[in-house]
């Protein structure tokens, strides 16, 4: 009984000298064991067992079946079609020779020249040398060509062309301008005061656009005539350079 007496206070006295160190690990060990548990906690919680937990939530609540989505009708584009058929201009139904053929007659038909009249040249063409003007009584220059032809005579387009001026000039009276196309420019004066054509009117070679008058006040010393003068892109040229010779 002694011996166990011994044994118990030097117990008491073992853990009343020891008490704090044995409260520290008794702490620590609890401390453990929290962070132990936690950490345990955490690894359940890693992404596999979240996919796991969300497929297990997504089996276990069903999602709503939707109602299929209507797909539009699409139009018949036949009629859409058959508009633009219609509408299609119609096809150029001209052969490749005649397209060749097109280009060639108009070609011949700028080439027709007739004479205005069909008088003589009383006076010709003269730029570079002076001629005698009978009613001026001096020496000068002649831009045009004078072809003999009794008052009256009708006075033709020397090829097609359009009317460009019809007016009274002082001194070569009735005049008539037609512009023939490719630059070329005529005039025809000393016409009877009423030509027969106006301005804009277009003209074929051999269309009478008035008749020979006495208007030009100067060249009234010489005989009855038409006076024609020419213009190439602004340069006076001959009229007989475009006229066919006479047989």
């Amino acid at each position: 009984m002694d011996s166990k007496k011994s044994f118990g206070k030097k117990l008491e006295h073992f853990i009343a000298g020891k008490g704090f160190y044995i409260a520290l690990a008794l702490c620590a060990a609890i401390i453990g064991v929290s962070v132990w548990s936690l950490l345990r906690g955490a690894e359940t919680m890693t992404p596999d067992n979240e996919d796991t937990v969300g497929t297990a939530l997504s089996e276990a609540v069903p999602t709503p079946a939707l109602p299929p989505a209507e797909t539009p009708a699409l139009a018949d584009p036949t009629p859409a079609m058959a508009e633009r058929d219609d509408a299609a201009e119609p096809e150029d139904e001209t052969t490749p020779e005649e397209a060749e053929d097109a280009p060639a007659a108009e070609t011949a038909a700028e080439q027709i020249y007739v004479w205005p009249v069909d008088g003589d040249p009383i006076r010709p063409y003269s730029v570079e040398a002076l001629l005698y003007d009978q009613t001026m009584s001096d020496w000068r220059t002649h831009d045009g060509v004078d072809l003999a032809a009794e008052v009256g005579t009708k006075v033709s387009a020397m090829t097609s062309g359009t009317v460009t001026a019809v007016y009274y000039d002082d001194r070569y009276g009735t005049t008539v301008i037609i512009d023939h196309g490719n630059g070329l420019i005529c005039t025809y004066a000393n016409l009877e005061e009423l030509p027969t054509v106006y301005v804009g009117d277009a003209v074929s070679a051999g269309d009478t656009i008035g008749s020979v008058g006495a208007t030009a006040a100067c060249e009234s010393a010489q005989e009855s005539h038409l006076h024609v003068s020419a213009a190439c892109n602004g340069v006076t040229v001959s009229p007989l350079a475009y006229l066919p010779q006479k047989n």
